[in-house]
């Protein structure tokens, strides 16, 4: 598999009241494809100044996909979520030498719960949705495995530095099989927006926007949504869930960087108190 870079349209905006003041035709639903479990004190960083006492507490915690849907440019995905291989099976497609044992020792807990017609290849069939590419917040299996089910002849589109990594021959997944580039966003050449840094304008017009929010994963990223009746910040990620967002507290385990990653969050708990009218969804809300 190939990497290049993604071709993104010349924008027009470099402040984000003008974005406001200009909605665009695009909208956002979100689809659980399924659920994992997580701790409280992976979570949210129990070593945050303002984390007070936080106690291990399983959280059942729904895996998302997004769909941005736009009347010009067509449709997309935030994340994959789940492919259908977890109904029935916590595990999905798990490959390796390894993967047995995994499985029967559970060293992944109980990994990820899928009920029936919730895998992501449903929704798209249920909302009639053709798909022209997928934008990966990161490429956690979670956020990743229903590749496996989607059509390979559209973009996949990942933040630059964000890597792919399969444990051939122990275990892997093999959730990017089939795909022969993926296109990777460089923020480097992006402009400077307030306060979030490096931005892009996905389509040029101010309707969807990639943030870099490095940490949790090297190449981690957020997406603002600015629609006529949807103006969203997607989190991903960078924040797992809403009380943490509220408390200004990243996480802990899971995450490569935790400072990083407290550092992004940090940027998007300040775009949030300024600009208040945005609704913000996290990865795991």
């Amino acid at each position: 598999m190939k990497k290049e870079e993604f071709k993104v349209k010349k924008g027009i905006y470099n402040d984000w009241n003008e974005v406001f003041k200009n909605p665009r035709p695009v909208t956002v639903k979100s689809f659980i494809t399924g659920y994992v479990m997580i701790n409280k004190r992976g979570a949210l960083n129990p070593d945050h100044p303002d984390a007070g006492k936080i106690n291990d507490e399983a959280l059942k915690v729904p895996i998302l996909a997004h769909w941005i849907h736009h009347t010009q440019y067509g449709e997309y995905l935030v994340d994959a979520g789940l492919d259908s291989s977890y109904y029935g099976d916590p595990y999905g497609k798990m490959k390796g030498i390894f993967a047995g044992l995994f499985k029967r020792l559970k060293l992944f807990g109980d990994a990820f719960i899928q009920k029936k017609n919730q895998d992501i290849i449903y929704h798209l069939k249920n909302n009639s949705i053709k798909l022209n590419g997928v934008f990966l917040s990161h490429l956690h299996s979670d956020h990743v495995a229903g590749v496996r089910d989607l059509p390979k002849d559209i973009f996949y589109v990942v933040g630059k530095g964000e890597k792919y990594v399969n444990h051939k021959p122990f275990f892997y997944g093999d959730y990017l099989k089939g795909i022969k580039t993926l296109h990777e966003i460089d923020f480097s050449k992006a402009p400077t927006m307030p306060i979030l840094g490096p931005c892009v304008d996905i389509f040029g017009d101010g309707s969807f926007w990639a943030i870099p929010t490095p940490g949790h994963t090297p190449g981690h990223m957020s997406f603002l949504v600015n629609g006529e009746k949807n103006l969203v910040l997607l989190a991903t990620d960078a924040c797992f869930i809403k009380s943490g967002f509220e408390k200004g507290i990243g996480s802990s385990d899971y995450t490569d960087d935790v400072l990083m990653a407290q550092s992004s969050l940090n940027n998007l708990v300040e775009f949030k108190k300024v600009y208040t009218q945005v609704e913000v969804l996290c990865g795991h809300e």
